[in-house]
């Protein structure tokens, strides 16, 4: 952990550093500052960005009695967060109660105070469950429930419940590229490392909203409670009183059963745009690259919210990254070696990280 350095001690090191006392290697990186503290948070973060932290520090209290409420009551006194402006990732350590938020992220960039109380909420959330399962929850087999519930909790303190409809568009794409199921999910955590965000988050989310809404808020509550003595799916078996197989089939019936459709919370002007879709002719036997760009206005379109359905196979190839700058993302499709020559239709789908869904179309050839 990076220690409190005053602004004037800060000077005299640079200053030292440039008259040759004090070699330019052993310089602190960021002077960091603990001087924003509320009843049950001390913040620290960058000292030239204490500003934010002063902005944000009652909203963040705010979100503190939120998680601790949602969580069962097991959020700790006091908790230190760490902002990490040259980081992307966030974390929770429940040994210290400290959680770290990363501000590294594109999405970061258009509002500030936004990410940051959502982020704090949410992680607040993760510490707040963590606790209450008895660190059952961070076990890797039940990780997609900790995270869906802790974006379920973050979106319910902002009023943005809304967003949580995409969830369902992504859940519906990615069962379509790898079909779900519970021990699938059970290393959900390998595919999406340290992600924190609405896609990341999505299959957590639909099973616990299916649950909710079958079985009540109470019994997922009372589901965070039972991972601190049981797996996963005798935790299910136990917290809804039918067999866990019941409870993942109701749920898979819903996401197979979703019809994706154009989703703007907060307004068209912050969904993602399509430009353009370009490929070159391919030849039955071969692979078409297909490119897709697209504008995204709050930075949270990334490549694993961006899907493609190929209408004549019914193939479902999920977005890659691709070069040449701007939001630029890649499919590549197999063409079978029967395939007649022709023009070919296929479905594109856009879901950022403020839940935004944008359907499009576009089409390819298949030269002679």
């Amino acid at each position: 952990m990076v220690g409190k350095v005053s602004a004037a001690a800060a000077v005299a090191v640079l200053a030292a550093c440039c008259i040759g006392l004090i070699p330019a290697p052993f310089l602190p990186a960021q002077a960091m500052s603990e001087n924003v503290v509320s009843r049950h948070l001390r913040i620290r973060i960058p000292a030239e960005r204490i500003w934010l932290a002063r902005e944000s520090i009652s909203d963040m209290e705010r979100s503190w009695e939120f998680a601790r409420a949602a969580g069962g009551g097991k959020l700790p006194g006091r908790v230190l967060i760490i902002v990490e402006w040259d980081d992307a990732a966030s974390s929770v350590d429940p040994d210290s109660a400290t959680i770290s938020i990363g501000m590294a992220d594109p999405a970061a960039a258009r509002d500030l105070r936004g990410f940051l109380v959502h982020s704090a909420v949410r992680e607040l959330s993760r510490l707040a469950l963590i606790t209450l399962s008895d660190r059952g929850a961070s076990r890797p087999e039940s990780r997609f429930l900790l995270d869906g519930m802790s974006e379920i909790i973050a979106h319910d303190f902002s009023n943005s419940v809304r967003r949580l409809s995409a969830a369902w568009a992504v859940s519906f794409y990615l069962d379509r590229v790898t079909p779900f199921s519970l021990s699938r999910l059970a290393t959900w955590g390998d595919d999406a490392p340290g992600r924190r965000d609405l896609l990341a988050a999505a299959p957590g989310v639909t099973l616990l909203n299916a649950c909710r809404e079958r079985f009540g808020r109470e019994r997922v509550l009372k589901l965070f409670e039972m991972l601190g003595e049981r797996g996963l799916q005798e935790s299910l078996a136990a917290a809804f009183r039918v067999p866990a197989a019941e409870a993942e089939t109701d749920w898979l019936k819903r996401v197979r059963a979703y019809t994706p459709a154009d989703i703007t919370p907060a307004g068209a002007e912050e969904a993602p745009v399509l430009v353009r879709v370009e490929s070159d002719p391919a030849h039955a036997g071969t692979v078409l690259s297909l490119r897709l760009f697209a504008s995204d206005s709050n930075l949270d379109l990334t490549p694993s919210g961006i899907f493609m359905v190929d209408e004549t196979g019914g193939r479902v190839l999920q977005g890659r990254p691709a070069g040449g700058g701007g939001r630029h993302f890649l499919f590549e499709l197999p063409i079978e070696g029967d395939r007649p020559a022709g023009t070919y239709r296929v479905a594109l789908t856009a879901i950022d990280g403020g839940g935004n869904v944008r359907n499009w179309e576009a089409h390819y050839t298949v030269a002679r």
